[in-house]
């Protein structure tokens, strides 16, 4: 088990941590697995269901661990690892699965002392469904993981969670982490917003009319059922890449305005055209 670990701790035992510790599990790549959280109830529901193999609703237990994973929502990030940390032996790691890193990284890493190695990794895998009844061990099979360092991250620790992903079926990429918020600010964040913001328009004109949706409108607004506590964590660490795009998001619905309001249609067949054009280059 020379890229594996010998105890895995799951901080937050959800969709994204479940499937990971049921991955690490298929692929032989954790003797232990402990879940820590807050909820007795769920955590023993979790170990029925041999998504974990213990539970701990103490972070000094939950830190006996050689590999720990941060799955909670990113706004505890800190609070966690504050207190986390002093229960920490030297040598063991951490990583992240949340989807804003510049803060988290940079945070994090002024946190935690020499000896402990966090390395910082997003997996492009998820679900609008939350919690670990929906976790899969394939969750991540050719599913994107961006791994984060820094000039501090140890070498041999990026090459070894880089191997660690790879073993779960993800494609690894290597990020700066303040590209990777402007990327995803665009690409997750934005959509997000604009889903949230389109079920909340319905509940402007008339709520009654949500019963009357169709096929386009639930694709367009499933990610609207995501949490919307995880979301508004995300929404404010990467909140000056999220208003840059959501400026041009304004803009482009001001021009389709514009050409709404004129007779000619040509150039409002031009402006879907473009999108169509871009949006097929991804099927």
């Amino acid at each position: 088990m020379e890229d594996g670990f010998t105890t895995v701790s799951i901080i937050g035992v959800g969709l994204v941590g479940g499937s990971l510790a049921l991955a690490l599990k298929e692929k032989g790549l954790a003797k232990k697995i402990i879940g820590y959280g807050r909820n007795h109830q769920r955590l023993k529901e979790a170990l029925k269901l041999g998504i974990i193999d213990h539970y701990t609703t103490s972070l000094e237990e939950s830190a006996k661990a050689d590999l720990i994973v941060l799955a909670t929502p990113v706004g505890v990030f800190e609070e966690l690892t504050t207190q986390l940390v002093s229960y920490l032996k030297k040598g063991t790691v951490v990583i992240d699965v949340g989807s804003v890193k510049e803060h988290v990284v940079n945070t994090l890493e002024k946190i935690f002392p020499d000896g402990i190695q966090f390395v910082g990794t997003h997996p492009i895998a998820g679900s609008d469904k939350t919690g670990f009844e929906y976790a899969r061990a394939d969750l991540f099979k050719e599913a994107k993981v961006i791994i984060t360092p820094t000039d501090h991250t140890d070498i041999k620790t990026v090459e070894r969670i880089m191997r660690l992903w790879q073993s779960t079926g993800a494609v690894v990429e290597f990020m700066d982490a303040a590209e990777h918020d402007k990327i995803y600010a665009l690409m997750s964040h934005l959509p997000h917003l604009i889903s949230f913001c389109l079920v909340n328009t319905v509940a402007e004109i008339d709520t009654n009319f949500i019963k009357y949706a169709g096929s386009g409108f639930k694709s367009s607004t499933r990610i609207a059922k995501s949490s919307p506590e995880l979301w508004k964590d995300i929404f404010m660490m990467n909140r000056e890449n999220i208003l840059h795009c959501l400026d041009v998001f304004i803009r482009k619905l001001d021009e389709i305005k514009t050409l709404m309001s004129s007779e000619p249609t040509e150039e409002l067949k031009k402006f879907m055209e473009k999108a169509k054009k871009l949006r097929e280059s991804i099927d």
